[in-house]
């Protein structure tokens, strides 16, 4: 197998704000970055987790970085895994990506996904992935989420940490501290259930490791500049770049101040890995982005997800793109 090309080592940090997933095939940068992308959250600082729930964490290896440059010359196992069940929701997709990898990867066995747990006629939960890593010998419950939450905008200026409930999603139906406890105090505990021993016994696991990979981006809120209004939330993964939303009536500012040849509004299907789209006609100046939106806005309340790109079409920042009355017009 070619080693990867790819610009991440395990000799530095994992840093989002500067790995780049140069594979040319977009479900390939899509892999790479669901599996080995730093996660959103330390879950262990968040305030929520408990002892015995630990933070999914994967080593990019040379011989996993061999493996994706292999299959991005050939992407077909990959293509057709996931034309065995298309989807337009992105968690499902991130989640079928997740799959791939476990049923690949010489490191791990997958034993099952998305298995669900019936109690007295009715369904407690399900497992979203039950596998062995060989390396560790135990077996893991990974439980899997990708988020997109952007910050609440503050009133006046204030040097207080935001809390995890300042962060809700696009639609302003999600909300960050709530997402938490339904990961760890509910999803993640399924194990614990008498319904699901019985199950795990039938699979002859007797003791599972729990896990949870918790991907995305943040998205700051416009606000005056102080130490607290440029953190993330509580456990927030320094390793992940923490991005603006900008209104549509400060986009023309915020263009200005990027080092940006061309931007490009990325359908969700396209949110997981960093963009890279070249020079095609998806892509456009900023004062077409500011026509373009403000149209989107005079009939859709829902945020755009925007991608800066540099010279050769690679992305070099994003941001989440609001009406100027966000979340207001949610509510």
């Amino acid at each position: 197998m070619a080693k990867s090309t790819a610009i991440i080592t395990m000799n530095e940090p994992c840093s989002a704000v500067n790995i780049r997933y140069p594979y040319k095939t977009q479900e390939v940068r899509d892999l790479a970055w669901a599996c080995f992308s730093p996660p959103l959250l330390n879950l262990e600082q968040t305030g929520v987790s408990a002892p015995g729930i630990g933070t999914c964490v994967l080593p990019l290896t040379e011989p996993r970085q061999a493996w994706l440059a292999q299959l991005d010359q050939n992407a077909a196992p990959l293509i057709t895994h996931l034309a065995q069940q298309p989807t337009h929701r992105l968690g499902i997709y991130f989640e079928q990506l997740w799959h791939f990898f476990l049923q690949q990867d010489p490191e791990v066995e997958l034993v099952a996904h998305n298995l669900p747990i019936r109690h007295q006629g009715r369904t407690v939960g399900e497992f979203d992935c039950l596998y062995y890593c060989h390396r560790r010998k135990c077996h893991v419950h990974l439980e899997l989420a990708v988020k997109y939450f952007l910050r609440l905008p503050r009133t006046k200026v204030s040097d207080i940490p935001s809390a995890l409930s300042d962060w809700v999603g696009p639609d302003n139906r999600d909300r960050l501290d709530l997402k938490l406890e339904q990961l760890l105090k509910r999803q993640i505990l399924l194990g614990d259930h008498c319904a699901a021993q019985h199950t795990l016994r039938d699979l002859n696991i007797l003791n599972l490791t729990k896990e949870i990979a918790l991907k995305g981006y943040l998205f700051q809120a416009p606000a005056p500049a102080t130490a607290a209004n440029a953190a993330g939330p509580r456990g927030y993964n320094a390793d992940c770049r923490l991005n603006p939303w900008v209104p549509i009536d400060q986009v023309h500012r915020h263009c200005n101040g990027l080092d940006a040849m061309t931007y490009m509004i990325l359908p969700k299907m396209k949110w997981l890995s960093p963009a890279c789209c070249g020079h095609t006609a998806d892509t456009m100046a900023k004062e077409a982005l500011q026509a373009h939106s403000a149209e989107h806005f005079s009939r859709d309340s829902y945020p755009l997800m925007i991608a800066a790109l540099d010279e050769a079409g690679n992305e070099s920042s994003r941001f989440f793109l609001t009406p100027s009355t966000w979340p207001e017009i949610n509510n």
